[in-house]
């Protein structure tokens, strides 16, 4: 029987409707690396449907080079080589009919620092959008409103859409971007340190946002604050590198599990503090 490839991926299609599999994203013995640097190692994991997965880990041990697997952004630094499987619903999403900017539009990516468009606040919701054709004005209009209602920005700025988004302050910021990435519908948001520039009120309506966006979405986290991860998570994997800072997975489970009974030390000594 031959499989048919999932539609989304290919250029030209649309995205499907969800197959139901309770995990969304399978790592199979994964290794990256750029150039001829091993920067992961032997990274197995399966990231469940509509749930927050967080990745923490001291710096230098390949977080934020995992997050970009998932979307192939890696790519763009060249000189890079994946091994092994990255599979989101059953489709290696490194084989070669896959069209990469297709995949982003499924798995969208919020960065450290908010990154809004030199353009109006609705411009830069619609973006996405209109990069995919959507020239109906009426549309654009529900899916900025929508977007930026799911963003939990709505309110404050409905009255100014057509101002700079470089007015907003850097909260703002982020969840326009936020409000940006899921405009184009993707299944899978990640989000790598979004709250590490802003201030503890902000940081706060962020991880709100992410627990309510965790209902239509799936997010993969990454972050160096532990506090964060165990209020927002509902699994985390830790982390760690070798001598020569490639990166490998620890441990992964259930984020209460992580915190409050770790099976690997070097997970516990992170957790408290005692780690190195």
């Amino acid at each position: 029987m031959v499989q048919t490839k999932p539609a989304y991926l290919n250029k030209g299609s649309d995205l499907p409707l969800s197959n139901g599999n309770e995990n969304i994203i399978d790592v199979k013995d994964l290794k990256f690396y750029y150039g001829e640097k091993m920067a992961l190692r032997d990274v197995n994991m399966k990231i469940p449907r509509n749930k927050i997965t967080a990745i923490i880990g001291p710096s230098g041990c390949g977080k934020s080079t995992f997050l970009r697997c998932f979307n192939r952004m890696n790519e763009v630094l060249g000189k890079t080589r994946l091994e092994g499987l990255v599979e989101i619903e059953k489709q290696n999403i490194y084989d070669s009919v896959v069209d990469p900017v297709r995949l982003r539009r499924m798995v969208g990516m919020v960065f450290q620092q908010p990154n809004p468009f030199p353009k109006s606040i609705f411009e830069n919701v619609v973006y996405g959008p209109r990069m995919f054709g959507l020239k109906n004005k009426a549309q654009l209009k529900e899916i900025a409103e929508q977007s930026l209602q799911s963003a939990a920005l709505w309110d404050e700025v409905k009255d100014r859409l057509h101002h700079s988004a470089l007015s907003l302050s850097g909260g703002q910021q982020q969840r326009l971007c936020i409000a940006r990435t899921i405009a184009v519908k993707p299944k899978i948001i990640l989000m790598d340190e979004p709250a590490s520039a802003l201030d503890p009120i902000a940081t706060m309506k962020i991880e709100q946002l992410m627990v309510e966006l965790a209902q239509d979405f799936t997010i993969v986290i990454v972050t160096h604050n532990m506090q964060q991860a165990s209020r927002v998570s509902n699994y985390t994997a830790f982390f760690n590198a070798t001598e020569d800072r490639c990166g490998f997975m620890v441990e992964f489970d259930e984020t209460e599990e992580i915190f409050v009974n770790p099976k690997n030390k070097d997970t516990e000594d992170y957790i408290s503090g005692r780690f190195g």
